[in-house]
């Protein structure tokens, strides 16, 4: 049985997804939409958390902060590994993650330590489905991000990936560029993910690398 949806939850995903009909998806408004960063609920990848915090007050979304390491940790981190020292658990001082609500709607962000705060590098939203169908979302999302990059058969249920710099990818995950994943799951509930991809990854590692003092890449712990 299909959970009952409220007409706050219609809204608010309406707000944070876009909301024309498809009749106004015409080509300049997906060209303009494709240009644009891709964001959910305004947040965008590389977005300092300070940025953050403040829009999701703005919007009036009920924000919990839990807390990370800030940048020094991981800097002194990689000397020890550099050195061959040994790891012990650090204080985390700095913000790792967000998880904010607004009605029905449900958002995380999370962060990477940077010299002047926190930076995102992955957003989460989900919300339910608001009484419409999977190719209705589609259409709303499309004119919100213009056409997807990949997207599964009509007859699947909702399965939309949008990347960014005109990278042909055929995921979501694994990309060089930001890309963002829409899917709707077996709970009839919209869920959205966005990601920076490689190159923000290899950047970050870099800089970490400098204020560290050069010497080898950190190794995974997995």
């Amino acid at each position: 049985m299909m959970t009952r949806i409220t007409a706050t939850a219609a809204l608010a995903l309406l707000a944070a997804c876009g909301s024309a009909s498809v009749a106004e998806q015409d080509a300049s408004a997906q060209t303009r939409a494709a240009a644009r960063p891709l964001t959910i609920a305004g947040v965008r990848i590389g977005m300092p958390a300070t940025e953050v915090q403040a829009a999701l007050a703005r919007d009036g979304w009920k924000v919990e902060t839990f807390p990370g390491y800030d940048w020094a940790t991981p800097v002194e981190e990689q000397q020890r590994q550099q050195r061959g020292a040994s790891s012990f658990d650090l204080p985390r001082t700095g913000l790792a993650t967000i998880q904010a609500k607004k009605g029905d709607e449900a958002l995380i962000v999370e962060f990477r330590p940077v010299p002047l705060g926190a930076e995102v590098k992955v957003v989460k939203y989900e919300a339910p489905m608001a009484g419409r169908t999977g190719a209705q979302l589609r259409a709303q999302l499309t004119q919100r991000y213009g056409a997807p990059t990949r997207t599964a058969s009509p007859q699947l249920p909702l399965d939309l990936t949008w990347c960014s710099a005109g990278e042909p990818c055929r995921s979501a995950y694994g990309t060089a560029k930001p890309a963002l994943h829409a899917q709707e799951d077996v709970y009839h509930k919209a869920k959205l993910i966005l990601m920076g991809g490689g190159d923000t990854e290899r950047a970050w590692q870099a800089q970490l690398q400098r204020a560290a003092g050069g010497g080898t890449p950190a190794k995974s712990s997995f």
